[in-house]
């Protein structure tokens, strides 16, 4: 059944220009800031694509500022909603926010004229579920069409595993079948660094603030006509405990 979502006294955001999972979470601390400048919770409306990420409601609901999350294909929408994307300008009015969350900004700012600060202190939220450390590295590869069919092919898979020497190392891979706060929970657990690659996981983890290593190999030097560092730069802050690394420089 089809529910309504309206004007009221909760903020309404929809979220219809990507189903990515990091592109998503890049537009967190720009909702965190909306939800503190207005003094209000947020019902935010997501793209049905995003029902492959296994409690992807759940996660975000957990989240202080989320009072609901629908995704569009469940509710009609009508009145105040405010529609969220990067699909503009890129400039950085700080620098150690990254690219993607500055866009989100400058189209709120740009559209809908609000004065308000992003939330770059925001940190996710994880529900305690997991038993504590586990003594290993806890490593969010690409997975292959193998793994995921409707993957995005656009940059390489099983980067860290057909990439790193790592035959020494105690490791797990993160299945993407568990929920997202299960494996945020096996990141955050450990005390190791998080090691990942180009994709959601990674940019969740910035978001956590936990020490990650973001891992690259030589398909990604180039992205969309711009070096590996800008990527990095794109999705990631610069002032918390992310770094950048050529896989084959990864030494754990």
């Amino acid at each position: 059944m089809i529910g309504l979502l309206c004007l009221g006294i909760i903020m309404k955001i929809k979220i219809d220009c990507t189903y990515n999972l990091g592109d998503f979470c890049n537009a967190l601390p720009v909702i965190s800031g909306l939800s503190k400048y207005k003094n209000e919770k947020v019902d935010l409306i997501i793209r049905p694509e995003m029902r492959k990420f296994n409690g992807i409601k759940e996660f975000l609901t957990y989240q202080p500022m989320i009072n609901s999350v629908e995704f569009s294909d469940d509710v009609f929408t009508y009145g105040g909603i405010i529609e969220l994307s990067s699909w503009t300008r890129k400039d950085q009015s700080n620098k150690n926010r990254p690219i993607e969350t500055c866009c989100y900004e400058n189209w709120v700012k740009d559209k809908y004229k609000i004065p308000f600060e992003v939330d770059d202190d925001f940190e996710l939220l994880i529900e305690p579920i997991s038993s504590g450390d586990m003594g290993y590295y806890i490593i969010g590869d690409r997975w292959s069409t193998k793994e995921d069919p409707g993957v995005d092919t656009r940059r390489s898979s099983s980067v860290i595993k057909n990439g790193a020497d790592l035959k020494n190392v105690n490791v797990t891979y993160l299945d993407y079948r568990n929920s997202i706060m299960l494996n945020c929970n096996l990141i955050k657990q450990t005390t190791k660094p998080f090691i990942t690659t180009f994709t959601g996981i990674g940019i969740i983890a910035d978001l956590m603030n936990k020490e990650t290593i973001v891992c690259w190999d030589e398909d990604m030097r180039m992205w969309d006509g711009h070096p590996v560092e800008y990527d990095f730069k794109r999705h990631y802050y610069g002032n918390r405990k992310s770094k950048l690394i050529n896989v084959k420089e990864l030494e754990l």
